[in-house]
């Protein structure tokens, strides 16, 4: 499980939109060597308002993954990434509105191997 601090980076580019599915996996895995799964878990005192992930190649973001759905805290979902592409190396960029703790904003992680992980989790 990959547990990441508030880094700032620029922001790259995404290339298709993922799609979000509920219910559990077992491993994050390059299906074909296109699609790429994993367990998004909130395990902040936030709501994760929007949720973008983009190749780590990329050079700009694209749309909002989470569309109108907002990740509670405590809350999961399945993030399955449909681009075609065979990479497993990913930025990711989350929104997270008020609540308890520090602040609000966007967080941002690069280089993320998503097919090394079955979750991946924002404390």
């Amino acid at each position: 499980m990959f547990n990441y601090s508030v880094r700032k980076i620029l922001a790259v580019a995404f290339l298709s939109v993922p799609l979000i599915l509920s219910g559990g996996i077992n491993t994050a895995k390059a299906q074909d060597a296109e699609d790429v799964e994993f367990k998004l878990i909130n395990n902040t005192q936030r709501p994760l308002t929007h949720f973008y992930v983009s190749p780590t190649e990329s050079d700009d973001w694209g749309p909002d993954i989470l569309l109108e759905q907002v990740l509670p805290p405590g809350g999961d979902t399945i993030v399955i990434i449909q681009d075609g592409l065979e990479t497993c190396s990913y930025d990711l960029m989350a929104t997270f509105g008020p609540g308890q703790g520090v602040g609000s904003g966007d967080v941002y992680q690069t280089g993320v191997n998503v097919c090394e992980t079955a979750e991946y989790t924002y404390e």
